[in-house]
């Protein structure tokens, strides 16, 4: 029973935080805030539809299919952004991605086998055992190196989560 209160006592604050709606005829509310609740956000959404008398059946059936997908999506997103540690959005952790591949003079997506013999060829080049005639030498190529693990460790989860599809 708390929890009911809970959930009721979230949904007055947001209401009352949100500001303004829009208002149809009648005085609904034809469009919501998003509240930054999923869960809420998809009872205001079917509450919507259900107290909307000109959809049809069919109609309503087609929102809720639309919005359970919208929600499966959502949740693909908040997963991939877990795995790769992005903050916001799959388009940043595609970024990332991309620029893992060309620091290691690679074009984007291309195969692991690939990726794996570069990486191999630029840690034999820039490695600090090989470059460490100078404090300074030693210290770019450290520098150097671990950025080149960086990559090829975001290439390596990359490929990890393909496969995992």
């Amino acid at each position: 029973m708390d929890q009911i209160f809970e959930r009721l006592e979230r949904l007055v604050k947001a209401w009352v935080n949100s500001g303004t709606s829009t208002s149809a005829p009648g005085g609904r509310a034809s469009s919501f805030k998003s509240y930054g609740d999923p869960d809420l956000d998809a009872a205001m959404a079917e509450l919507d539809d259900f107290l909307d008398t000109s959809k049809t059946e069919t109609e309503r059936q087609e929102a809720q299919a639309q919005r359970a997908q919208a929600q499966r999506e959502q949740r693909a997103r908040e997963e991939q952004r877990h795995r790769y540690g992005a903050q916001t959005g799959g388009e940043q952790t595609a970024t990332v991605i991309e620029q893992a591949y060309r620091y290691l003079g690679l074009k984007p997506y291309a195969p692991f086998a690939e990726a794996k013999a570069a990486y191999k060829k630029l840690l034999f080049t820039y490695h600090p055992d090989r470059n460490s005639s100078t404090p300074e030498a030693l210290k770019k190529a450290t520098e150097t190196s671990t950025r080149i693990n960086a990559a090829f460790q975001i290439i390596e989860a990359y490929e990890e989560s393909r496969k995992g599809r």
